[in-house]
């Protein structure tokens, strides 16, 4: 299965192998070796072809953005229900954020929080901020800066959310959530209902018990 015949049965195949892995035995404790010796005869230029490193096949893999362009689903009869479902399903999905976590426990230097910051930012926001507009002409949210509200859910759940995830306390998160309630809710985009801080208590309770 080389990179010149059916690039993309290659591709997914790397990422299923990766996957597994990253579940198995956690993101750091991965190697590109570990993921070339279940590949049946692929090169590590095979993979480079496809990924420009580790953290890139994580990606992948987390976003859900296996063909390397921006895909969203979204459900709902409104701008901010669609918003809310969205983060109702990322909280429901243990596989997701089980690799997410377990990355984010090691990824915390400078330059990887940099990596992730440009790749959200640049595949995220556009699309998160076409519900944030959606949701202003539908009347269920009402705010004057629908860039900059789109830019704050990102840099909340995705950054100051997850990437302390690993290292708060239940005390610590359920202080920070209700505080991010708080805020949306006065800006006037009420994103967090009562049955998505049971789903957001929930998996954060999986997810410490997961590396216990």
């Amino acid at each position: 299965m080389g990179r010149g015949r059916h690039p993309e049965e290659t591709r997914q195949k790397i990422l299923a192998v990766s996957k597994q892995l990253f579940l198995e035995k956690g993101f750091d404790n991965t190697s590109l070796q570990d993921i070339i010796d279940q590949l049946g005869g692929l090169t590590k230029g095979v993979i480079y072809h496809h990924f420009d490193s580790k953290f890139g096949i994580l990606q992948a893999i987390v976003s859900g953005n296996d063909l390397g362009s921006s895909h969203f689903v979204w459900h709902g009869d409104s701008g901010l229900e669609r918003l809310q479902n969205s983060l109702k399903e990322a909280f429901s999905n243990l596989e997701r954020q089980k690799l997410a976590y377990s990355a984010t426990i090691t990824l915390r230097s400078p330059r990887l929080l940099g990596e992730h910051y440009l790749a959200i930012f640049e595949n995220s926001v556009p699309e998160i901020q076409k519900q944030v507009q959606e949701g202003i002409d539908d009347g269920s949210i009402v705010t004057n800066y629908p860039e900059e509200v789109a830019d704050l859910i990102v840099l909340t759940f995705n950054i100051w959310i997850g990437f302390q995830t690993p290292v708060l306390t239940e005390q610590a998160l359920r202080r920070k959530i209700a505080f991010v309630k708080l805020t949306f809710d006065g800006l006037g985009v009420p994103l967090i209902t009562d049955d998505m801080l049971s789903l957001i208590y929930d998996l954060f309770a999986k997810l410490k018990q997961s590396t216990d």
